[in-house]
Formats: structure tokens, sequence, C-alpha cells
């Protein structure tokens, strides 16, 4: 098999392994960011057609945890992060902020893929020193606009089904 067979076969297996992919970002409250958290949602469904791509406000995946009607946001959150292999926070928001805050030193934080407007690269605030040991990339805001940031994390999610492939 020459190389290009072999990347042809392993793209292939990557773009059809099956993902459990949370997206978490912007709400109805700001329909501009939502606007682009749905596009970013679309778009790995799209590339990915095995994945499982969801936000945590779907109520169909509390509907999936044994007692859910007893737990807080963050719980339930906390469940979704336990079950997804990986999880997209468009850091756009004040609760994809909170979010990455609370989740940040937990167990799961290595799922969080977190997207951050590069006019915050330099902050040296408390909420950028919990992003810093992240998996944080920065976007422009041309990358935002056109979301041309999708082919990052189109990227990221190539990259975690390849780690999971088994040979």
């Amino acid at each position: 098999m020459s190389f290009n067979e072999g990347f042809e076969d392993l793209d292939h297996r990557i773009t059809n392994h099956k993902l459990n992919v949370l997206v978490w970002g912007p709400s109805s409250k700001d329909p501009s960011l939502l606007a682009k958290r749905e596009k970013i949602k679309d778009q790995i469904g799209g590339r990915f057609p095995y994945a499982d791509v969801r936000f945590s406000e779907d109520p169909e995946l509390d509907k999936l945890i044994d007692g859910a009607e007893f737990l807080s946001v963050p719980d339930k959150e906390l469940f979704h992060l336990g079950a997804c292999d990986t999880c997209i926070v468009l850091d756009a928001s004040k609760g994809a902020g909170e979010e990455i805050a609370h989740f940040s030193s937990s167990k799961f934080a290595p799922r969080l893929f977190i997207l951050t407007n590069e006019k915050y690269k330099d902050a040296s605030s408390f909420p950028a020193a919990l992003r810093e040991n992240q998996n944080q990339v920065f976007y422009s805001e041309s990358e935002l606009s056109s979301c041309n940031l999708v082919e990052r994390v189109i990227v990221h999610l190539k990259k975690e089904a390849l780690r999971q492939i088994a040979w």
C-alpha cells in the first residue's frame, strides 16, 4: 500500500469513527454567536457522519441520566462530559466561561477543547489562568465571522478519532 492509499484509508477510518461530541458556548441570549455554535455542530455532523453531536441543553441528554431530576446543571454537565469523547467550547459567553472554570480542574478537563478569541491571548486574569494549562486555541475575529475556526475543530476531532482507533 502506498502512502497515498494509506492516508486515504486512514482518513476514511477517522471520519467514520463514532465520536460523542458536546458543543458548549453562547445560548439564545446572543443569536449571532449561537448561530456560530450551531454551525460548528452542523459542520461536525457533516464531516463525521457517525458522530453524535449535542448541546448540553438538549433535553434528550438528561433523559439518558438515571436520576437527572435530582441533579444540578453542573452535575448533569459532569455526566455529559463523562459520556463524551470531546467537548468543543466556544469561549465567547459568561456561561461558557463558567463551565470552563467549573470543570478545568476535574478529571474530564482534558476533554475540553477551548476556542478563545485572540484578544484574550495575553490576559493575566484569573479566568485566563484557568485556561492556561487547558487544550485551548485562539481564533481571530475573521475566523469567527467566517466560521473558519470550524477547521480547527475538525482537525482536533480527527486527532481524537485517530487516538481512539484500534490498530
